[in-house]
């Protein structure tokens, strides 16, 4: 049952994913405002020399900053993708290692820093340079949150609303998302899109001040020498309950199973191989918090397992698999083609209601990500993973065929119900799985790895996108379309269901006696 003190920890870190999300959105509707000079109203002075002798915009300025920073279709492309390149920094290099080391409540206080100094950055810049410097930081601030968030809300989810739980990352994102849309549709003049861009920092300042306030992840302070009875606190205080035994006592047997495993392993045993130890092929699914265990937290330490030895351990190599696919998923349906540019998009055959559209787009993308989080623990996550990426599939041929001959009504409906589709499975689903095939040991180090190949893709099409519109039209979403059939055979035959598993039940899953 989900009590105050969990509900208020989760919505609390959420605000990382929040902040995601305005960052994903807050580019799009000023886009025009920002890279478009106004021509000047008086011819210069011949005394003063102006860029207009060189053919160059004259750049106006409100105060000390500039109205305008102009920028090639190509240079705004670079800009806008520039957040997944920070992204990956993040997620690969900055998220596990900041959870690892200063718990997952500690790594986001400060992983605030860089979005906050990124703000600031683009909120005040004055040149190109400087807009590509700030949303780079933000990248950073945005990757390690996509590794931590979603990691603190599967440790401290009770297993019957761990798919809910787990699916409010994914909500904060799209709220995110909605909320940066709509400053857009009121901000996106040429003396106040600063403002949608200040925001982020102001975001980020509410989370540093409001996380001191939660609770650490339980299983977490298990893994610290020493931390059973802080361990065991922070789950009385989440469960609102003193009786915590029993939750404590799985995590227990869960995690010797891991370290015999792990010892396996390093003696040239083969889990994998081995049916009579079929329940070690990837552990439990948490730590010890009892403090008869100490012994057992120590052994994994406090630094969790690489990335590299997540990527190089054979007893992990279907979860890397999975992940792979899951997360090339996500990102080649061209999603972030459509959040970045739909108002772009939807400009050309809807001058009068581009921005409006975005902002409905963004209002669908909300209540079907409430939706499926109503449905997530009710439905199985295979089929809504099929599901949403036949429907994306379906969508995006239907946006195709209406751009290519200007039917405007049928545009919109398509690329609203793209993005509704998304939200059901391709959306929530890669980052929820990560903590449901690998166990709390390697989750950290798994999550860097999977949001690194989000992050890499996503920078791929974002930088592609705006290019492959120029060359072809929208017949773009042609090749959407093609990509996502493929995408769904290869889900049919490789994703598992978890459901409601344990990590070991799953594991059994893809063993050559559970195959059908």
């Amino acid at each position: 049952m989900a009590t105050v003190a969990l509900i208020l920890n989760a919505l609390t870190v959420v605000l990382g994913s929040f902040q995601y999300g305005h960052h994903i959105g807050e580019l799009n509707s000023p886009q025009k405002v920002i890279t478009t000079c106004p021509e000047p109203s008086e011819p210069p002075s011949a005394l003063t020399p102006t860029g207009l002798e060189a053919g160059l915009p004259v750049l106006e300025k409100e105060g000390s900053l500039p109205t305008c920073i102009p920028m090639t279709n190509a240079e705004w492309s670079v800009l806008v993708a520039t957040l997944t390149l920070g992204g990956l920094v993040g997620s690969l290099f900055v998220g596990s290692r900041l959870a690892n080391r200063l718990g997952r409540r500690g790594a986001l206080i400060v992983n605030n820093a860089p979005l906050v100094l990124g703000s600031l950055a683009m909120g005040m810049a004055s040149s190109y340079g400087t807009m590509i410097l700030g949303r780079f930081l933000i990248g950073i601030g945005c990757g390690a949150a996509t590794v931590i968030v979603p990691m603190y809300l599967a440790e401290i989810s009770p297993a019957e609303l761990r798919g809910t739980l787990g699916v409010m990352n994914q909500l904060g994102i799209v709220v995110g998302i909605l909320f940066s849309q709509v400053l857009g549709l009121y901000y996106s003049t040429e003396t106040q899109w600063r403002t949608i861009l200040l925001a982020g920092a102001g975001l980020a300042v509410i989370q540093v001040f409001a996380l001191p306030f939660c609770q650490e992840s339980p299983r977490y302070l298990a893994l610290q020498p020493g931390g059973a009875a802080k361990a065991k606190r922070s789950l009385q205080i989440l469960r609102g309950r003193q009786d915590v035994a029993k939750e404590i006592r799985d995590w227990t047997r869960q995690d010797e199973r891991t370290i015999v495993a792990e010892e396996e392993e390093s003696l040239g045993a083969s889990p994998l191989l081995n049916d009579a130890s079929d329940h070690l092929l990837v552990g439990g699914a948490g730590h010890s918090g009892d403090e008869n265990n100490n012994s057992i937290s120590a052994t994994h330490g406090s630094g969790g397992l690489s990335v590299v030895e997540f990527v190089t351990m054979p007893r992990y190599r279907r979860p890397l698999i999975i992940l792979t696919l899951v997360q090339l998923s996500q990102q080649l349906s061209g999603i972030n083609g459509v959040i970045f540019y739909s108002t772009a998009i939807m400009s050309q055959i809807l001058p009068s209601s581009g921005a409006m559209i975005t902002v409905y787009i963004s209002i669908v993308n909300v209540i079907m990500t409430l939706i499926a989080a109503y449905v997530m623990d009710k439905a199985r996550r295979r089929t809504l993973l099929m599901a949403s990426a036949v429907a994306m599939g379906c969508s995006s041929f239907l946006l195709a065929w209406s751009l290519n001959y200007e039917i405007p009504k049928l545009s919109a409906f398509s690329i609203i119900a793209f993005v509704a589709t998304y939200a059901i499975g391709l959306g929530p689903i890669p980052f929820l799985i990560i903590p449901e095939v690998v166990d709390t040991a390697a989750v950290a180090s798994a999550s860097a790895y999977a949001l690194s190949i989000n992050w890499t893709t996503n920078f791929i099409v974002s930088v592609m996108f705006l290019k492959l519109r120029e060359w072809w039209g929208g017949n773009v979403f042609y090749l959407f379309f093609v990509i996502l059939g493929l995408l769904t055979v290869a889900i049919n035959r490789i994703i598992p269901e978890t459901r409601g598993k344990t990590v070991e039940e799953v594991a059994k899953s893809w063993q050559p006696s559970h195959r059908h």
